[in-house]
């Protein structure tokens, strides 16, 4: 039975060789002073961004290297440890032993998975994809009480104005050799887990920041978009660095 893998639309991805400044990225520069905002709208959607804009198909047995070279708007390692700082300041870090573990042992290696699901505890929203629409997610991030810093959504609304005001853009590189298993070759892409964070501001101007996992990388078939039959070499990981570092 072929897994179906959630592809995101927008992932955030600029790929090798794409000369494009977004809009979201001067902005996310222009806010990066401000004070605590209130955002019009917010929403978060977790699934999996290709990484390679060039699909692969090797032959059975035969090995063919995938190179992963795009730009992604996130956040630094140590930005990432300064949330995890923030979010301990949570009563449900305080009070709750199953999100207090899962917080000690998230990792920027998994920044994706980790920050969707820690949001998404912050917010009481379990889905993957929250809109204002739907759960009112920005009316609870914007009430904040600075007479309560560890509120769950103190912390939320904290933790957004951190992201926004810290993203970035990073060069995210890998060289991943993809075998051939399958007696008929198939367009083969590698795709990464990614969480794509997408404020509106009141005055109506966007930023969006991406986080990744920067392993395990999934083969995909582009052709349907279920997970190829063709492997990965054991290991192959994404490599985080910022532009000029």
């Amino acid at each position: 039975m072929s897994i179906k893998i959630s592809l995101l639309g927008s992932p955030g991805f600029i790929y090798a060789g794409v000369d494009r400044a977004t809009k979201n990225e001067s902005l996310a520069r222009a806010t990066a002073t401000e004070q605590n905002q209130q955002f019009k709208n917010v929403e978060i959607q977790n699934g999996y961004g290709t990484a390679t804009k060039v699909s692969v198909s090797p032959g059975y047995g035969a090995h063919v290297t995938a190179d992963i070279k795009i730009v992604v708007n996130s956040v630094s390692e140590e930005t990432f440890k300064q949330i995890i700082a923030e979010v301990k300041k949570s009563n449900s870090y305080q009070n709750n032993s199953s999100f207090k573990k899962d917080v000690n042992t998230s990792s920027y290696a998994s920044a994706a998975s980790s920050s969707s699901g820690i949001f998404g505890w912050l917010v009481g929203k379990s889905s993957s994809s929250y809109s204002n629409n739907s759960s009112n997610l920005t009316e609870n991030i914007n009430k904040y009480d600075s007479g309560n810093a560890s509120d769950d959504i103190t912390v939320a609304n904290s933790v957004a104005n951190i992201m926004v005001k810290s993203a970035s853009k990073v060069n995210v590189t890998a060289k991943v050799t993809v075998t051939g298993q399958l007696l008929v070759p198939s367009p083969t892409v590698i795709a990464v887990e990614s969480t794509v964070f997408s404020f509106t501001n009141e005055d109506g101007t966007t930023s969006s920041v991406t986080m990744l996992n920067q392993m395990p990388l999934v083969p995909v078939d582009s052709s349907n978009g279920t997970v190829s039959s063709n492997t990965l070499e054991p290991g192959s990981t994404l490599k985080i660095t910022p532009i000029g570092g």
